[in-house]
């Protein structure tokens, strides 16, 4: 266990708000909900040209739903749900007037025995840093009308606590990355995650206390940092949270809450120094999004820094989201006990953890797409 997490901040410069504006997929849903003939879209587009460059290439190729037209809606029937779950009514609401006291060691177990109950893999609570708070609203909900919030200033500083929970996809699934399968099985746990945010988050209000969820259609916060405070797992080279028991194949949500509530401490389980050593994520990534050298000093985080416009053009030349990355991973694996004895030995730092990197490529060998399950068969509608 570990007191910090081992992610490294520049303490001369600091960590400045994140604008949920400036992410890719909220400026796509700027494009979409509001349109380029908005007094919106002039006025951020105008701050942002290369941005609005970025976007207007990315128009022109295809969108993301599979290349067989049976299979797009199977993804946007699960998204539609998280859509209408995004919705401010439902993952933020009045809390009870009478508080259930609860002393900080019993409201952790209650909180993760219901978050479990409920429909979480992987549960952990932490402090909720203000620096991980997005500083405005970039997306609020899939509906239109939630849209009336876009740019307004978020204010969580009432929270003191998140809670963090992990939810588990599909490997086999998963491993037919970069086809379209694995965009369910990355529909199917955003989903879960979602249900299961907005439904703790309701629990903890009933109880009298102040929580909000934040889930696929509607963050205020960044959830990877968050997680690692919250001790699921550490930061990957990929960029992703990476879990001991489930490696890169997990989807996160969260709620945050002035519940008083004890919390966990951050992991170290060895991830810093395994990346340092393996490169597989980033040798196997086809946009070249991941990179190959050490981390460097992104917005005062010390970290291997994901070229998301690389990633998300290539989502978009592929029709489908990628998730090779997470697929090829060495921690990646079913959790058999062969697994589970592996993930001990890479726990602990040293040069052997570049030599079962190195052992993962001769077993496994340079990736390679499974099988879609039959119904997902591209050339059959």
């Amino acid at each position: 266990m570990s007191k910090r997490p081992t992610y490294e901040i520049d303490i001369k410069g600091g960590i400045d708000r994140f604008d949920e504006r400036d992410m890719l997929f909220a400026r796509q849903d700027l494009i979409r909900y509001f349109g380029v003939d908005s007094e919106q879209y002039k006025k951020y587009f105008s701050q942002h040209p290369d941005a609005e460059k970025f976007h207007a290439k990315l128009s022109v190729k295809q969108p993301l739903g599979g290349l067989n037209p049976s299979d797009a809606p199977m993804f946007r029937a699960q998204f539609k749900l998280i859509d209408m779950i995004g919705a401010e009514s439902i993952v933020d609401g009045e809390s009870a007037t009478a508080k259930v006291d609860f002393t900080p060691e019993r409201a952790c177990q209650k909180i993760k025995q219901v978050a479990n109950t409920y429909g979480a893999d992987l549960v952990g609570i932490g402090p909720l840093r203000q620096e991980w708070v997005y500083s405005n609203v970039g997306s609020t909900g899939g509906d239109q009308p939630e849209y009336k919030h876009w740019g307004t200033p978020i204010d969580l500083s009432e929270h003191k606590s998140a809670i963090a929970m992990g939810f588990r996809m599909d490997l086999s699934l998963l491993r037919s990355a970069p086809n379209f399968p694995t965009l369910l099985a990355s529909a199917q746990a955003y989903e879960k995650s979602a249900w299961t945010a907005v439904r703790l988050a309701e629990y903890i209000r009933q109880l009298g206390y102040s929580a909000r969820a934040h889930h696929f259609s509607n963050y205020q916060i960044l959830v990877v940092p968050v997680a690692v405070d919250c001790g699921l797992g550490e930061l990957s080279r990929a960029g992703y949270l990476l879990n001991k028991k489930y490696g890169l194949g997990v989807r996160i949500s969260v709620v945050t809450t002035d519940m008083p509530i004890q919390h966990d401490q951050p992991v170290d389980i060895g991830v810093q120094s395994f990346c340092e050593q393996c490169f597989i994520c980033a040798d196997e990534c086809p946009s070249g999004a991941i990179p190959f050298g050490e981390k460097t000093l992104h917005n005062g985080l010390l970290k291997w820094k994901l070229d998301e416009k690389k990633c998300y053009s290539y989502w978009h030349v592929n029709g489908t989201d990628c998730g090779i990355c997470m697929a090829v991973c060495p921690w990646t694996k079913p959790h058999t006990l062969f697994h589970r004895l592996n993930a001990e030995i890479a726990s602990i730092k040293g040069s052997h953890q570049g030599l079962m990197a190195k052992a993962d490529r001769v077993v496994y060998g340079r990736y390679k797409s499974a099988q879609a399950p039959d119904y997902l068969d591209p050339k059959r509608k």
